[in-house]
């Protein structure tokens, strides 16, 4: 089973995210669950979301305390929240920043790094960087392609938006998966 757990604030998306990273693991064949946990239920709050995804099906419930990925979709929250609490080893960590973390080497995670907040600015024109996100994710996991992440867009947002709005995501889920860099 592979578990992945969000880190963002309230109104970035996170939950969103989760969805879609569901959403094209289960159009891969495989079992999924995506939820939250919200605080204090307001926009800015610190919020985590959650992915389950496995080829057997996934008998588990609860929050994720052991994630073999974390993503970090605000890096300000690195002063504030331990992102790294029950990461596996050598597990995984992507941080939308410019800048390095070398603190999490030294504690023995794989840490990528890409720079999505302007990746979003660049293609979608505001701040929205959570799809960006899934680019630099799917490059890294190997779990969900961009097939399947076009088509998870389209059903968790589509109805919301128009086509030419999912393209501009896409594109910065394609850039994002090129930009990300491991530190």
């Amino acid at each position: 089973m592979y578990k992945i757990r969000i880190h963002g604030r309230g109104g970035q998306g996170g939950k969103l995210a989760s969805k879609i990273i569901g959403s094209a693991a289960f159009l891969e064949g495989h079992e999924v669950q995506d939820f939250a946990r919200y605080g204090a239920e307001r926009r800015g709050a610190p919020v985590e979301s959650f992915v389950r995804i496995d080829k057997d099906k996934i008998l588990e419930r609860g929050y994720i305390s052991d994630p073999d990925c974390v993503i970090v979709l605000d890096e300000t929250l690195l002063d504030l929240v331990d992102v790294t609490y029950g990461l596996k080893k050598n597990g995984i960590i992507i941080i939308n920043t410019i800048k390095k973390y070398p603190k999490f080497k030294k504690k023995g995670f794989k840490v990528y790094s890409v720079d999505a907040a302007t990746i979003a600015m660049k293609h979608l024109g505001k701040p929205m960087y959570n799809t960006a996100m899934l680019g630099a994710f799917a490059n890294i996991s190997d779990l969900i392609d961009f097939e399947h992440i076009k088509q998870a867009l389209q059903h968790e947002i589509g109805k919301k938006v128009g086509e030419d709005y999912i393209q501009k995501n896409m594109d910065a889920v394609h850039e994002a998966y090129e930009e990300v860099v491991m530190q």
